[in-house]
């Protein structure tokens, strides 16, 4: 498995349930990848406002990072750990 760092602004479609954000597909690249599975999620609570973080695997087993700033409501791309 190799990993890389992105840094990347991304879009996402998430579902908002119960006080609960859930990724539910992003767009990197022109490419839409659909979230199979959330792995894990944490909240970083250091500094003024607080950033979401997300674990998922995409429909190809790639393991992406996400990160919501709850600031100004943008994602961001931080990590891929691409299989194979």
């Amino acid at each position: 498995m190799r990993s890389e760092h992105l840094d990347e602004p991304v879009s996402v479609r998430a579902d908002f349930h119960g006080g609960t954000v859930t990724p539910v597909a992003f767009r990197r690249r022109g490419r839409e990848h659909r979230v199979r599975q959330v792995n894990t999620r944490w909240i970083d609570r250091a500094g003024k406002h607080p950033r979401f973080y997300f674990s998922v695997t995409d429909e190809s087993g790639d393991v992406y990072q996400l990160q919501l700033q709850a600031s100004d409501l943008l994602w961001w791309l931080d990590t891929v750990s691409l299989e194979g």
